[in-house]
């Protein structure tokens, strides 16, 4: 295990309790166990099959960590959840209420001001030039890091677009047997964009089609339905 980890699991742990409490009930009737039992397992196997595995990609000083970090907290619930006879269809349903019940619980204040974050176009476009930079010089000492690439101008029929050009997500499950998690892992990207009301459509992802992610937004559309999942819905959408 990289010490990083090893510093980082009491609040890892921490992080993931925040992040399965509300489908507490939820996990009781899979498991028909006690939540602090049944999260008990969840994050043994996590600590033993993740942190000991996991790349280092940058620690606190690259925002790609969390999304790795907490990621697969919910593979490991699934992982737990297979041994009590759960399906990977329920299991993403899972991810999906897991997420909806965090982003459902945020102050509507904090909703707004990421809306209007994520609508004022100049000013992501600034944001992910940015953090492209960083990403590009973070990569350089951490090969395997998060790279990302903002497209300006954005892909037509767009008002925003960026590619995710390594995803460690996907690499990650490649090299551990964690295919199946993946399009639903993808598929949360949709439940956050959604709970800000923002248009979140994408077309590729690293893990299918080995290019890139893109993350495009069309600012006056509705927002996809995300369940069931994007990339059931027959739209091309991922």
């Amino acid at each position: 295990m990289h010490e990083y980890y090893a510093n980082k699991a009491p609040k890892l742990r921490k992080a993931m309790n925040g992040l399965l409490k509300p489908i507490s009930a939820e996990l009781e009737k899979c498991s028909n166990k006690p939540f602090s039992d049944v999260f008990g397992e969840i994050w043994d196997h996590y600590e033993k099959n993740m942190l000991e595995n996991f790349p280092y990609i940058g620690g606190d000083d690259v925002s790609g960590t969390g999304n790795l970090t907490g990621a697969y907290c919910f593979v490991s619930m699934g992982e737990i959840l297979k041994q009590y006879g759960v399906g990977m269809e329920e299991i993403g349903y899972l991810m999906v209420l897991a997420y909806e019940r965090k982003f459902n619980g945020m102050p509507k204040l904090v909703k707004t001001i990421a809306h209007k974050s994520f609508t004022n176009v100049n000013s992501l476009n600034k944001k992910y030039l940015k953090k492209d930079a960083q990403n590009a010089a973070n990569a350089a000492k951490n090969p395997g890091s998060f790279e990302t690439k903002t497209m300006i101008p954005p892909e037509e029929g767009y008002d925003f677009s960026y590619h995710n050009l390594i995803c460690p997500l996907s690499n990650f499950a490649k090299a551990h047997g964690y295919e199946a998690y993946m399009p639903y892992l993808c598929n949360l990207d949709y439940v956050m964009f959604g709970a800000f009301g923002v248009p979140l459509f994408r077309e590729h992802t690293c893990f299918e089609d080995g290019d890139y992610c893109d993350f495009k937004l069309k600012i006056n559309a509705q927002p996809m339905a995300y369940w069931p999942p994007v990339f059931t819905q027959g739209k091309g959408y991922k």
